[in-house]
């Protein structure tokens, strides 16, 4: 049997980096041939839960999805898609009593960070011999085998990442009013001192204003660490494109450096004198104009319109401040798991496999139904139906970042035809670490890492904000840190690193 789809285009990009090709989005139709299904079976339902940042649509606005959903993957695979989509905060604590109590979900989202640990549970299957049986079109997506199993622990590959921007890059917004206003050139912004100088120059203008809207979260925003090898946010590999020696980020130059200047710049007083223990998001500071800038680790093409609209639409001005970068931890944030719960694993890596390659579904859990949550305009991209928006369509999803794969979705007319192609092109300029693939199995040092954990949460946040010395504080972070264990946790990892490098 055979039907119309939208075709997937593998784009070619002329480069030596590891994500030289990637399927993408084109407007072009071609055949395809389904796969030989027995449909005198009851369709098997797949259950399958997603998370967001946020609230989602409503149950009801779902299932009017999922239901069209349902004709194509009935049609294909003799299945139907049972969808829940949590809010963050609901899924890490609702999911892992779920997994630990045998629930029967097929897939669900793995968060590195946490995955590692249910893999260690069991709550998650090993993936390799379900992908090399039924999931090669959904490996094809991807740019290198590397990239589609880099959501891996100690050769067992838990999870199909997302398809999105892989890398990250250290990265500053500066409100543009305030560039404008005092005909400021951020154009050979590179460094922190050049940040600094800026700083200087506003706040001399702006006395009132906090020059950094911080948080207590920014070391990797401007230290650029592959942090997945230590499987903590202390261990792990500094020049990562070219070291493989395990570190403690806490001890390199480049950590003290921002700790110094946020620590002068907080006693300046620039800084939001909160920032430490502050539940305020930083957006809310520009949104509000109480601050001039952010510091970000995201700074691929659509960043500059993302970071506007969590500002409130507030005009900014992106500046990068270091090369764009990809480990394990930015390429495989977010992945695809089939849990040990799944009554039917086989079943559950087809379905899968059919999000990851079918262009008509993610444009369905993406934008809604054609005709009623979008239209199509006469260049083939999407649009809201006339006198509707976001907030008045039933279904508008928008978070093709932590679908299987927004790549092959339809672009909105907003973002244009080549939105897809430009994330692509950006992953293709990153600096990638020789562990990409690599997570560390922290089990063996687990005492360790708890024990070096409180002392981390110590220090950490007050370091990072500039509220204290760091000619004071960072030595005896250090010291204490090694005395908490922390030369056993950099062992095991080097281990665990060499014997992964040693197997590729």
């Amino acid at each position: 049997m055979k039907r119309k789809l939208m075709s997937l285009l593998l784009c070619a990009v002329m480069t030596t980096g590891l994500f030289a090709t990637q399927t993408v989005w084109a407007d072009e139709e071609t055949e395809t041939a389904d796969e030989d299904i027995d449909f005198s079976e009851d369709p098997y339902e797949v259950n399958m839960v997603i998370t967001l940042p946020a609230a989602s649509p409503s149950q009801s606005e779902i299932d009017r999805v999922v239901e069209h959903v349902n004709e194509i993957t009935k049609k294909k695979l003799n299945m139907t898609l049972n969808l829940q989509l949590l809010p963050y905060s609901t899924y890490l604590e609702q999911i892992p009593l779920e997994l630990s109590s045998g629930s029967d979900i097929d897939i669900l989202t793995a968060i590195t960070g946490y995955a590692q640990g249910w893999v260690s549970s069991g709550y998650l299957l090993d993936m390799t011999d379900l992908l090399d049986e039924y999931g090669q079109e959904a490996i094809a997506t991807y740019s290198s085998p590397d990239l589609a199993k880099a959501a891996q622990l100690n050769g067992q590959i838990f999870g199909l990442p997302v398809h999105k921007e892989i890398a990250q890059q250290p990265t500053i917004f500066f409100r543009t009013d305030i560039l404008d206003k005092y005909d400021i050139d951020v154009s050979n912004v590179k460094t922190m001192a050049d940040v600094d100088a800026i700083y200087e120059q506003v706040a001399e203008k702006e006395p009132g204003m906090w020059m950094l809207a911080a948080d207590n979260l920014g070391v990797g925003k401007a230290v650029v660490f592959d942090m997945s090898v230590g499987g903590t946010s202390f261990a792990g590999l500094m020049d990562f494109a070219n070291n493989t020696t395990v570190t403690n980020l806490f001890a390199s130059p480049e950590f003290k450096e921002w700790c110094e200047y946020n620590h002068k710049w907080f006693d300046n007083g620039w800084i939001n004198s909160g920032a430490a223990s502050d539940t305020e998001s930083y957006y809310s500071y520009i949104a509000s104009g109480q601050a001039f800038s952010f510091f970000s680790d995201y700074g691929h093409p659509l960043s500059e319109a993302d970071q506007e609209n969590n500002c409130g639409g507030v005009d900014l001005t992106m500046v990068h401040l270091g090369e764009p970068y990809a480990t394990t931890s930015t390429a495989a944030i977010f992945s695809y798991a089939i849990s040990s719960g799944s009554k039917d694993p086989a079943k559950a890596m087809k379905m899968l496999n059919l999000l990851e390659t079918d262009s008509d579904i993610m444009n369905l859990l993406n934008w809604g139904v054609e005709g009623e949550d979008y239209v199509v305009n006469s260049d083939g991209l999407l649009d809201y139906p006339e006198g509707k928006d976001a907030s008045s369509v039933g279904y508008h999803l928008g978070a093709g970042w932590i679908l299987p794969n927004q790549f092959i979705c339809t672009p909105w007319a907003i973002d244009g035809a080549d939105i897809y192609q430009k994330i692509v092109d950006y992953n293709n300029t990153a600096v990638v670490s020789k562990a990409l693939g690599f997570t560390f199995d922290s089990e063996p040092v687990a005492d360790e890492v708890a024990a070096v954990t409180n002392v981390r949460n110590k220090y950490y946040k007050a370091l990072v904000v500039g509220a204290v010395d760091p000619d004071e504080y960072l030595p005896k972070l250090l010291e204490e840190m090694d005395d908490a264990g922390m030369q056993d946790i950099i062992a095991e990892s080097q281990k665990q690193l060499d014997e992964f490098l040693a197997s590729k």
